[in-house]
């Protein structure tokens, strides 16, 4: 039961990591002027190795799948490749932009 959930990890981990992230990304570039904290990096750094994970656990499967079950999981990897290299990119972006110009 549980790797049948860690194969699809690819498929709900990185999606929802990004759309966490972009939504933060929204709203603590406020608190990083204020504070002087880079909280906008640590998120992202975060879900970044969330969706990293998602990758892991997509892989972490057996090689005696049935045929679905081998799409499935092929395509969670490569879905969360796709979400690691956005997650990637939105925080190269938060640690070389001032959040405090307007």
């Amino acid at each position: 039961m549980i790797k049948s959930w860690l194969r699809c990890g690819g498929l709900l981990a990185p999606p929802l990591a990004w759309a966490l992230s972009t939504q933060l990304g929204q709203i603590t570039p406020y608190l990083d002027c204020r504070q002087a904290v880079p909280w906008t990096a640590a998120f992202a750094g975060a879900f970044l190795v969330v969706s990293i994970a998602g990758v892991a656990a997509s892989r972490a499967t057996s090689t005696e799948l049935v045929k679905s079950q081998r799409f499935v999981a092929d395509a969670g990897f490569l879905i969360a490749l796709a979400f690691v290299f956005a997650l990637s990119l939105q925080g190269t972006a938060t640690m070389l932009l001032d959040p405090c110009q307007r």
